[in-house]
């Protein structure tokens, strides 16, 4: 058997527990209501763009709007319930006793749940491509990039909503997600007003937490809304000591940063239920 055998062989026991996962999430009526209702605000928002004198602009500001809080909805619900069942119901110790470790038990919810994710997203941006398509605006590419960066910072908040879920509540777990997800973005606007050299003497803190905190992932369209203060509540605009801050589009860095503190969040999901009494 070559080396690389048992490294095979954990990939796909964490693959078929996901892919278990996945269609047990599938039977939940919260998670497709999710992902429809998200459908039908679409079509609202494709009304109301069509009737406007901006059109664009409106349109891909209601659209960032619900990326950011239907998915951010999303994101904690599928992180927060990831070992919900499988602890409450007994199913986790059922699942260590039919081979699996703790830690792949975890690594396959959780991958499930970056799965769930990446589908419900990918159902509403086909969906805002079809209303893009009819307002007249054509297929939007912009939009397209701004979602997929929207999926990197949105699984910060899953995954860190997830590895609390092995030692607390759902709850709890989903709160401490949202702190993530916020101190994320902090950490992002705090760098760009030290850059712009609105923090004073505190621009050295905003740098530090730059390289300590995970980052969201700003994607060049929600800095040009951003910067012109059409964004709406998807990316206010930010003003520090009567100074606006313009915070510029991620850059490879970032991307690769945020992407490792998902690693590290995953590692800590197997770490913490590993430990969790059964």
């Amino acid at each position: 058997m070559s080396a690389s055998a048992p490294a095979v062989q954990q990939v796909g026991v964490v693959a078929s527990l996901a892919e278990t996962d996945l269609r047990a999430i599938a039977r939940r009526l919260w998670w497709p209501i999710g992902v429809g209702l998200g459908v039908l605000a679409v079509v609202g928002i494709a009304v109301a763009a069509a009737g406007s004198s901006t059109t664009q602009d409106d349109y891909r500001a209601d659209a960032a709007s619900l990326i950011l809080l239907g998915g951010l909805v999303i994101a904690l619900g599928l992180g927060a319930s990831a070992f919900y069942r499988a602890v409450g119901g007994g199913r986790l110790a059922l699942l260590a006793s039919a081979g699996p470790s703790r830690a792949h038990v975890a690594y396959g919810l959780l991958v499930s749940r970056v799965i769930a994710l990446a589908i419900t997203l990918g159902v509403w941006l086909v969906a805002l491509e079809v209303g893009s398509l009819a307002i007249g605006e054509g297929l939007d590419g912009p939009l397209a990039v701004h979602v997929g960066a929207m999926f990197v910072s949105l699984s910060i908040a899953l995954l860190a909503a997830g590895a609390a879920a092995t030692s607390v509540g759902p709850y709890a777990a989903a709160i401490f997600g949202v702190i993530v997800y916020v101190l994320a973005q902090a950490a992002v606007n705090l760098n760009a007003a030290a850059n712009d050299e609105a923090l004073g003497t505190a621009g050295g803190l905003g740098r530090i937490l730059y390289w300590i905190f995970p980052r969201t992932v700003t994607s060049p369209m929600i800095a040009d809304l951003q910067a012109r203060d059409v964004a709406g509540p998807a990316a206010p605009v930010i003003d520090i000591n009567q100074n606006v801050i313009t915070v510029p589009a991620s850059g490879l860095g970032t991307l690769i940063w945020t992407l490792a503190w998902c690693v590290l969040l995953v590692l800590l999901a197997g770490l913490g239920l590993r430990r969790r009494p059964l």
